[in-house]
């Protein structure tokens, strides 16, 4: 599937759960921050994407605003260009694949996170990477 395609079918709520795997969540988010001029703007817009389409299956609980808005600080520093393909880029980065946990905790305590579900917390790690503030 195409990323125009899953953000359509996020924002529909047609997408099965099962089919939004860590590598769509990855994929949607990428195709969100190539969709928008700038990273405060496709942050929030992912954001509240998510967060629709969570309630209408079911899954509200497990949204998370700050992995959401920190996990797309991660990935817009990591695209080299707008016109860079999905494939190359998940090929040049498999540890957002593979090491989720560890990209976050170079970020945030285990205690900060769990305090930043519902509103956003500022990382008490390093600073997340980025040119465009949230």
């Amino acid at each position: 599937m195409e990323g125009a395609e899953l953000l359509r079918r996020l924002a529909d709520g047609s997408l099965p759960p099962g089919d939004f795997t860590h590598r769509n969540h990855v994929r949607a988010a990428w195709q969100c921050l190539r969709s928008h001029d700038r990273l405060p703007v496709a942050a929030h817009a992912f954001g509240d994407l998510l967060l629709a389409y969570v309630r209408a299956v079911g899954a509200e609980d497990k949204f998370h605003l700050t992995l959401t808005l920190a996990f797309m600080h991660i990935i817009h520093a990591r695209m080299s260009s707008g016109e860079e393909a999905w494939d190359v880029f998940a090929a040049r980065n498999p540890d957002l694949f593979s090491d989720a946990r560890s990209l976050i905790s170079r970020h945030y305590s285990a205690a900060r996170i769990a305090a930043g579900r519902r509103a956003f917390a500022e990382p008490d790690g390093l600073p997340l990477p980025s040119a465009d503030p949230v």
